[in-house]
């Protein structure tokens, strides 16, 4: 496997009804300390009560890497791959049935020390900021 490749399995959502439409929102937060290879463990977490949102910390991937990984009902909504230091890294993920946007917060960025990235999510929820932050200090 060369440095490019990342075998990461699929969450697999048998019943999407399983996200309540109630007005409630599931937020998860999980510093996964390298989502390469911890994507089993990320489905144990996950499938009995998945989140609408899901943020992770210290993904350690490169943006190219990120862009490979795929949990099925899941789109990748923001996120901050360090520049210099690939060890960070930080992403939020929103359950497909959500509408949001990214809030760009680049300028706040800086390798080994502060990353962060942030969605609004808008509709049932009336415009919520999600900002998932890392202090690597």
């Amino acid at each position: 496997m060369n440095n490019d490749t990342i075998n990461v399995e699929h969450i697999l959502v048998k019943d999407s009804s399983q996200i309540p439409q109630n007005n409630s929102l599931k937020i998860c937060h999980q510093n996964i300390r390298g989502l390469g290879n911890k994507s089993n463990e990320l489905y144990c977490h996950l499938h009995h009560d998945l989140p609408h949102i899901l943020c992770l910390s210290e993904h350690r991937l490169s943006e190219s890497q990120l862009q490979l990984i795929h949990l099925i009902n899941y789109s990748l909504g923001t996120n901050y791959c360090g520049k210099n230091f690939l060890k960070g890294g930080v992403s939020i993920l929103v359950y497909r049935n959500l509408k949001y946007n990214t809030i760009n917060v680049d300028e706040y960025n800086i390798d080994k020390d502060t990353e962060a990235c942030a969605v609004w999510l808008d509709s049932t929820f009336n415009k919520l900021c999600i900002l998932t932050i890392d202090f690597l200090n």
